[in-house]
Formats: structure tokens, sequence, C-alpha cells
């Protein structure tokens, strides 16, 4: 039993560890659920119910938490309901359903989970006592299929299991039953999910060419627990040999479906749209991200508090990429003038002349200490050559041209 009572205000207890003592002698047991803290006025009777009921005692003063509290308390009861003695067991002959060969089932099993069959499933095994439990159930579920097995297959309880010889057959056996039949040869099924898109690809090969083009294929949906009615969803012919189907569906809507290819039905899903495409972790995306982040001289921050300290923005610059095109013009360049036949103009400097190096009068200090120098005896000037006088003719038209000038004759 859970009970759920508030912390402040459990008043009135009369016979409660009488009660609580005949609850635990029966073999069970009390759990209880506080609204509220230890510090409240009644949160020591609370716990010494849970302590005579041989149960746990949770406090909370959050309303919102108190359903999954519930959930988890209520598991764990669930696990102590464990039988922990040998328990013959009994075929039923349901196992033809899964399989058409005879089978050796193991007569005795050591322990098992207490639980009952639902009311659309088989059960191949069950127990001998007074709950005739099933030991191994199965069942289809929409457009799926599910299976339970009760006794335990390793660990503690399961020493029978594991040398039953036929251990490997029977997991094998409905393994591959719970994997559904094969798909038809030349057929190909895929699906994705991004974001909120759901995307079905068929695929086929040329043999299925002719068939399907007479009788196209038919895919049903049917969304939420349990499921709503099918709906028929439309086909797009992508190219030969591929149909494919892009439905756009709401947050946390779950899906099932199936596809009529001529006389098979290929079953897929159950698939779920996230409850928010922003929470959707993906590390294809991360990645992208840190490339981009690397690129552009980012950082990636884990803590929001990191995003105010900058640190040193350190650029690394290639010059491979400039100096490689540099050196293809450069070879380019050369083996066009080789092939073309240029010559490059030679290039001759500029030659400055030459200046006479002025002499500096030498200082008083130079001079004293210079050594006297004997002057030489200047030699006597050349006398210059006599002119000799002119010629009688020219005298002669030296005058006649004096005499024109003066109009005399």
């Amino acid at each position: 039993m859970i009970l759920f009572s508030d912390a402040a205000d459990s008043e009135q207890p009369h016979k409660y560890k009488q009660l609580l003592k005949e609850i635990t002698s029966n073999g069970g047991s009390v759990s209880v659920i506080a609204l509220g803290t230890k510090g409240d006025p009644d949160a020591a009777f609370l716990e010494d119910i849970a302590k005579r009921g041989n149960g746990r005692i949770f406090f909370s003063n959050n309303p919102t938490e108190l359903p999954s509290i519930f959930s988890m308390e209520t598991v764990s009861v669930a696990r102590s309901a464990f039988v922990k003695e040998p328990v013959p067991t009994q075929a039923t002959g349901q196992w033809y359903e899964i399989s058409n060969k005879a089978f050796e089932w193991l007569p005795e099993v050591d322990g098992y989970n207490l639980s009952y069959v639902r009311d659309w499933a088989s059960q191949a095994l069950v127990t001998t006592d007074e709950y005739v439990a099933p030991l191994v159930a199965y069942g289809q579920r929409g457009v799926g299929r599910t299976a339970a097995i009760s006794f335990p297959m390793g660990g503690e309880y399961s020493g029978r299991i594991r040398e039953w010889p036929k251990f490997g057959d029977f997991v094998q056996t409905l393994g591959r039953w719970l994997m559904g039949e094969d798909l038809p040869p030349g057929i190909g099924l895929r699906w994705n999910i991004q974001g909120t898109a759901v995307t079905v690809d068929l695929l086929y090969n040329d043999t299925w060419e002719e068939r399907l083009s007479t009788d196209a294929p038919k895919i049903l949906v049917a969304s939420g627990m349990p499921p709503g009615p099918a709906k028929e969803w439309t086909w797009q012919r992508m190219a030969p040999g591929h149909y494919r189907v892009l439905e756009d569906l709401d947050e946390g809507e779950m899906i099932r479906g199936a596809i009529q290819v001529g006389d098979a039905a290929i079953p897929f899903g159950p698939l779920v749209v996230g409850g928010s495409a922003e929470w959707a972790f993906e590390e294809e995306r991360v990645e992208e991200l840190r490339q981009l982040s690397a690129q552009t001289g980012g950082r990636e921050l884990l803590e929001l508090s990191d995003a105010w300290q900058s640190p040193p923005q350190e650029k690394v610059v290639d010059f491979r990429k400039p100096l490689f095109v540099l050196l293809l013009l450069a070879v380019l360049a050369d083996a066009l003038i080789t092939r073309m036949g240029w010559t490059l103009p030679a290039l001759a400097l500029k030659r400055r002349p030459k200046t006479a190096k002025t002499k500096h009068p030498a200082t008083r200090a130079q001079k004293a200490l210079a050594p006297v120098v004997s002057k030489p005896v200047a030699k006597e000037p050349a006398r210059p050559k006599p002119i000799a006088p002119p010629a009688p003719a020219a005298e002669a038209r030296k005058s006649r041209f004096d005499r024109a000038k003066r109009g005399k004759r």
C-alpha cells in the first residue's frame, strides 16, 4: 500500500499500530508519500507509519514531483512480487503460433515474477502453482510484435535456465519472430526523422517495376497511443524504382504504419517525433557548429558565464597558396618569354662623374709642423715671336676699302 498524506495535517491516528501489524503479518507493506518537509508538525507520525509498515517514506513540497514519486515507488513494490521458490512449468501448445516445430520446454524454473497475461496476448509456458502465471507470453500490437519472459535468464535464480539444452533455440526462435518477416526480394524500406518531418522511402528493383506500375503501393499510418484510425498517405514517385512520402507531424506524436506492396505487407515504426527540434541532439549538427566556430576564429562555450571572458585572438595566416600562385605565374611568364624569343633590355647603372677632391686648408698647427720646402726658381717666360708685316696686296685692299667707306675713289 502507498499512503499519501499532508505532513502538516495528519491527525487522528486511532489504532494505526494494530492495523499496520495486521498488514505486515499478512505479507503486506505500507509506504508513505508526504506533502511537505521533515520539519512539519506531523512528519514524525508519518515516519512511524512507514517504519511500522516495513515501507519507505518520501517528503516533497513540490506537487509536480508527486506523480514521478508514485511511479517510482510502485515499480519498487512490484519488483518485490517475485516468487523465489522452484515452480514446475507446463506448455500450452500455443508455441506453434511462432514455430511449426515441436519444442521441449524446461520442466521447472528457479523463480519468476508474478504477472498476469493480457487478453490480447498468447502464452506458451505457464506455472503449475495456484497462480497459473505466464512465463512466456507474446502478441501482436498494431503492426509490431511484443513478448515478455517472467523467469530470470541470467544472474540469481537462473541456474536451471542456463543449464537448459534448448535455451539457445528458444532465444533464437523468439528473437526472429520479434524481428518480423523478411522484406520481399528486391524491396527496400528506409525512414528518417528531421525535426518534425518524417520521410519514408520505398526502393525496388526492375523485377517490381511492372507490378507496381499497374498496382501502386499503399501506405497506411495510425497515430496516438492507443492508435487511432489509420490514414492513407500519398506517395511521390521520385525516380524509377523510388517512391517517397514526406509528412509533417506534431511534436511528441507517435505513429505506426504499414506498406502494402503486391501481396506483402511491410510494417514500420513506431516512430516518435521529438518534443522540440530545439532540444534534438544530433552529433552531425554539433560537429558542423564546431567546424564553423574553428573556421571563423570562435570558440565552444559550455558555460554561459564564460561568454564574458574574451580570450586573446590568435590568427594564423597561411602564405602557401599565394606563394604557389606567384610561383606558377613566374613559371608561365618564363615559358612565354622563351617561346616568343623575347629579350629583356639590359639595365645599366648611371655613373656619377668624379669630382675633384677639395683640399682642406691646413691649420696653423699643421703649417707649423710642415717641413720647409725650397721654392723652385721661376723660369724666364718665352718671348713672343714677331708678327710678320702684312703683304702689299693685303695693304692695298685695305686702303681701297677705307676709301670706299669715305666715298672717295
